[in-house]
């Protein structure tokens, strides 16, 4: 039985692929890839990610509401990056069903479970998360956007879950992952106000501190 959900849950990653793709287009509103081998190679990248993400977060979540929170996280930051990367945008249609449809599967958990405390925590944690992010972002607006506000608060109620450490740790490896893509940037364009797609290393931070917990 264990097999065949193991062979379920990546053959569900994978058929998410081209759909992800779509979804990513859909969000940005436009076609992020026009010619028909890239859109292959794209969607099969994405199929390819979404699947080993899923795997891995089963391995170390195990069949929870956090995996479940956990594997549409990693469906729609597939599609976040690929918006962030080619159009320089995280859509908050994204965005907001992001963070929505994890806070559905933690409000579900907190019925199920009785786990209030830890839902309230998560909740908190967006909501504050969002206020400081905001606020960076009116004192320095040419560093940060409103994309990246909205992402830090999506990001800070799935790390909410799992607690003061689980928030901390994640946003301190975040923002770290960022910094370095950062002076990575500005080295190589040798100019320290280089713009960069801040989400993809924003969520690459947030999803290996989770899978570190």
């Amino acid at each position: 039985m264990y097999s065949i959900l193991v062979w379920m849950v990546g053959a569900a990653g994978v058929a998410a692929g081209p759909g992800l793709l779509t979804v990513a287009e859909w969000a940005a509103g436009a076609s992020l890839v026009t010619v028909a081998r890239a859109r292959f190679v794209v969607a099969a990248a994405m199929s390819a990610m979404t699947a080993l993400l899923w795997w891995a977060g089963w391995a170390q979540l195990g069949m929870t509401p956090a995996w479940l929170a956990w594997c549409w996280a990693c469906a729609l930051g597939c599609s976040l990056v690929l918006t962030d990367v080619c159009c320089r945008r995280l859509p908050f249609r994204l965005l907001g069903a992001l963070a929505g449809g994890g806070a559905l599967v933690f409000l579900c958990a907190a019925l199920i479970d009785g786990v209030w405390t830890q839902f309230g925590f998560a909740c908190t944690a967006a909501v504050a998360v969002f206020a400081l992010a905001g606020l960076a972002q009116i004192s320095v607006p040419g560093h940060t956007g409103g994309g990246d506000t909205a992402l830090y608060s999506a990001l800070a109620l799935y790390l909410g879950w799992f607690g003061w450490d689980g928030l901390l740790r994640g946003l301190l490896i975040s923002c770290g992952l960022t910094g370095i893509v950062a002076l990575a940037v500005a080295a190589s364009s040798k100019s320290m106000n280089s713009r960069f797609p801040a989400g993809p290393s924003l969520l690459a931070g947030a999803l290996a501190s989770i899978l570190i917990t």
